[in-house]
């Protein structure tokens, strides 16, 4: 199958038409703007039945987007990249991936699909989640609201059968679209959950793909959120170690363990409240900050290197009684991250594939975390009120590959620690393996982490990862200095030089968004 080099050429100014794979639709690609994006783009719908087995009756329309390359005689083997999530939109990443691969985007198109259940893709957001969604009071004190699922499921079963919203089924809805566009194979980028898709697309269609990344591997075989409080834990007591490293962290807050401890303790009483800055609005509003409000915020910080050099300081400001820089950042992520995915496909994935099997103990195993059965508990509960849908047999089995793939991992990731990878790479015959030193969920801002962007980009030249200089790179990335100051603003001034040591740009919720197992 040859692909149509006007897809992945320069844009057209008429529509392309392309037959569609198995019938179900056909697609057409058209010029079109998406917000931040500086180069061409074509953009078009294309469906794909509900039911693949049956291959009939209602269908979805998927959102799909080709940035075209902007050199001339394009390799022709796109770019994909999988959101993490489950739920977040592929294609609102258009911006982002078109600056950071600004030179192999000069070689090759980058092809975007929101999975089914996502973005512009049919989404299953839950009536709480519309209009002005739940309060952020609300949000930040259950994960889930347990209580409201009833009315979201009734409402979204109108429209959708929440049992075929699987990682399977999203793979082969995009393999669908690729072969309506004509493309042979595909270079993977997967980041969190979008690395658990990565790898079934391995498994399902392994032919389709000639390189892949993965940032944050989720095996097939997890069993989330059973590991969230103990992995944050690690994470967490990684960065109090090396506080105490560090001479000016130590000399600062000699005992960050004990502040958290007596924080919490204060939490325990009942909320605290305290004026925050709404980030939309610039106005004050006051704010409630209960125990699970600040554990959820804290575990926040933990996704992002940046974030987490941070969380010495605002410790030791909560122990203290000033929970202005807490109280902030539970605000903005409960009016960012925890607002940003639909529920109904977080749920109906994880629901089949993670909590059906964690075990009855799951909660009482969290004692001694700082985060305790909060996660554990509530999204049990919510998937016994969730449809399950059907695996393939052997699904939780290791993923094996020849496909030549990268795996990057954060050394203090609280989500989808670096074990993972470990786990994941084993069974890849041709892959290579980087723990991201001092790395988060994401590591935005640590010097010398372009040489990471640097490893994929020689990775999609040769395909070959025996011609990656691991080593090196590991030995270029560097640390900024922990925070010595708690501010209570949502956005920190700073001076130049301190700009330059904390170069990039990122925020915790929007870094923690982009590449969420949530």
């Amino acid at each position: 199958m040859s692909v149509d080099r006007r897809i992945v050429g320069i844009a057209l100014s008429v529509p392309l038409w392309m037959g569609a794979a198995v019938g179900a639709a056909e697609l057409v690609l058209e010029p079109c703007e998406i917000p931040g994006l500086t180069v061409a783009a074509r953009c078009g719908t294309y469906e794909v039945f509900e039911d693949r087995e049956a291959a009939s009756g209602r269908t979805i329309p998927l959102r799909v987007v080709v940035l075209p390359a902007t050199g001339d005689d394009p390799e022709p083997d796109p770019l994909v990249f999988f959101a993490g999530g489950p739920g977040g939109s592929s294609v609102e990443a258009a911006p982002a991936l078109a600056t950071f691969y600004a030179e192999e985007h000069r070689r090759r198109a980058i092809l975007l699909v929101d999975y089914r259940g996502s973005g512009k893709s049919g989404p299953l957001v839950c009536p709480y989640q519309e209009g002005e969604g739940r309060g952020i009071e609300e949000a930040l004190e259950s994960f889930l609201p347990v209580d409201r699922l009833d009315e979201c499921r009734e409402a979204l079963a109108a429209r959708a059968d929440l049992s075929r919203y699987t990682t399977p089924i999203l793979v082969d809805d995009v393999d669908e679209v690729r072969r309506a566009l004509g493309y042979e194979r595909l270079n993977l980028l997967g980041s969190s959950y979008g690395t658990r898709m990565v790898l079934v697309y391995l498994r399902r269609h392994p032919e389709a793909v000639r390189t892949a990344m993965i940032e944050g591997a989720v095996p097939t075989d997890a069993r989330l959120p059973a590991t969230f409080a103990w992995d944050a834990q690690a994470a967490l007591e990684g960065w109090f170690r090396e506080c105490a490293e560090d001479a000016a962290c130590h000399a600062a807050f000699p005992d960050p363990a004990g502040d958290l401890a007596t924080a919490l303790a204060r939490l325990d009483e009942g909320p605290v409240a305290i004026e925050v800055t709404d980030p939309k609005t610039r106005r004050p509003v006051e704010l409630r900050l209960s125990r699970n409000g600040f554990v959820q915020a804290l575990r926040y910080l933990l996704y992002d290197s940046l974030g987490a050099l941070k969380i010495p300081a605002f410790v030791q400001a909560a122990a203290a009684g000033d929970w202005g820089a807490m109280a902030q950042t539970a605000y903005s992520v409960a009016g960012g991250l925890l607002a940003s995915t639909p529920d109904g496909l977080y749920l109906s994935v994880t629901c089949t594939e993670d909590v059906a099997r964690v075990g009855p103990n799951a909660a009482a195993v969290q004692v001694g975390t700082f985060l305790g059965d909060l996660r554990v508990r509530q999204q049990v509960a919510a998937c016994r009120r969730w449809p399950r849908g059907e695996l393939p047999e052997g699904f939780h089995e290791p993923v094996s590959s020849h496909v030549p793939v990268l795996v990057l991992s954060g050394e203090r990731d609280p989500v989808t620690p670096a074990r993972w990878g470990r786990e994941v790479q084993e069974f890849l015959t041709r892959s290579a393996h980087l723990v991201v030193p001092d790395g988060g969920h994401t590591w935005f801002g640590l010097p010398g982490a372009e040489c990471l962007q640097a490893l994929h980009s020689k990775l999609l030249e040769t395909a070959d990862v025996g011609a990656l200089d691991l080593e090196g790179c590991r030995r270029t990335i560097g640390r900024p200095p922990f925070l010595l100051e708690a501010r209570n603003e949502d956005e920190i001034p700073m001076s130049r030089q301190e700009l330059e040591r904390y170069a990039g740009t990122y925020s915790v919720e929007a870094a923690a968004s982009a590449s969420s197992s949530r």
